[in-house]
């Protein structure tokens, strides 16, 4: 009888932390839960950075920071308002091929290019006011476009022809997610993980990423985070070096049921573009303002931990990283009047 009683107390036991266990995986991770980087200033140990060439981007004929990335053969690079891609010699930055996409509101069409990415056998446009995305060849021919019910403000190429997207997020919308893994046909293969956005600023989502294979990494841009995502599982969350309190980031005004928001005058911005190559993340903290602030941080992809950083000439605002020639791409604002200039580094 004692016996008894024992293995339906235990039977119980089980059950009551079966349930703990459902209970604890249905409820989802607060998305700003971030852990933090046990490191007090920034590292520079090593090789330093070695200018090898510099080229102004008034030779290519752009004149606002562009976006671009690397491919086997050569850079992609965007334009963003004159809707214009480019094919970049790896070398010396010369314009191999470039074509331009029709601006308009129909088919095949758009306004502007919110965000760009590039593989070995695809390019996809976004445009954010139409609501749509475009996918070319590399030679520039059309080879599908589908239209979304949700803005989108990022955008990556993930393995498969698949694409990683991220939309938009509202107030109130704290059951839900906000990245979503589609076919280049615009069907929903999978979304990620449901996180807690309750009690959170929506420009707190706001960041930019970079998927390898399966694998994305955002970085926070008014938030000092970065995550890493395994289709669509979040990995982890760590807080950058320069970790701050971002509740004076925002102004939220409420009127009867109308709620409005803006960014505060005094908003600090967290981190601007990333590169991933060999196990290691590549990125830029943007500088608010100070004109000696110019690195790049470098962080361990399989943990998010900080590992060192570099100092650029002047103040980066993108980043590519190529391994095998131990390089670094930047576009960086030079003088007072911010001109922007590729520099390929040597390390």
């Amino acid at each position: 009888m004692k016996n008894s009683i024992v293995s339906i107390l235990f039977l119980l036991l089980i059950v009551s932390c079966s349930k703990q266990e459902a209970q604890q995986e249905l409820k989802p991770v607060n998305f700003l839960d971030a852990e933090v980087q046990e490191v007090k200033k920034r590292v520079f140990t090593g090789n330093e950075l070695k200018l090898e060439f510099e080229k102004d981007l008034e030779e290519l004929g752009i004149y606002s920071l562009p976006s671009f990335v690397e491919t086997e053969d050569n850079f992609v690079l965007v334009d963003n308002s004159e809707l214009v891609i480019k094919h970049l010699n790896k070398t010396d930055l010369t314009t191999i091929k470039s074509f331009k996409i029709r601006k308009g509101r129909g088919p095949k069409e758009l306004e502007f290019i919110m965000s760009f990415d590039a593989s070995e056998e695809l390019i996809a446009v976004t445009d954010n006011g139409l609501m749509k995305v475009i996918l070319f060849d590399q030679a520039g021919n059309f080879v599908n476009e589908f239209s979304l019910e949700r803005n989108p403000t990022r955008l990556n190429l993930a393995s498969n022809r698949t694409l990683n997207l991220k939309y938009s997020l509202f107030f109130g919308e704290t059951d839900t997610t906000f990245l979503y893994n589609l076919t280049e046909f615009g069907d929903v293969n999978y979304p990620f993980k449901k996180e807690n956005f309750k009690d959170m600023h929506p420009y707190g989502s706001t960041g930019d990423m970079q998927t390898v294979g399966d694998t994305l990494f955002y970085i926070g841009t008014y938030e000092p985070y970065i995550k890493k995502y395994v289709n669509g599982e979040r990995i982890f969350s760590r807080a950058t070096i320069d970790n701050y309190d971002s509740s004076t980031n925002y102004i939220t005004m409420i009127s009867g049921e109308t709620r409005s928001t803006s960014l505060s005058p005094y908003a600090i911005i967290n981190s601007i573009d990333l590169d991933i190559k060999d196990g290691l993340m590549y990125v830029v903290p943007h500088s608010n303002g100070d004109k000696d602030f110019s690195f790049i941080d470098i962080y361990n992809s399989s943990d998010g931990s900080y590992i060192k950083s570099y100092r650029t000439l002047d103040i980066p605002g993108k980043v590519n990283v190529y391994e095998d020639e131990r390089s670094i791409l930047t576009i960086e604002k030079v003088g007072e009047l911010g001109r922007l200039v590729f520099r390929k580094y040597s390390y």
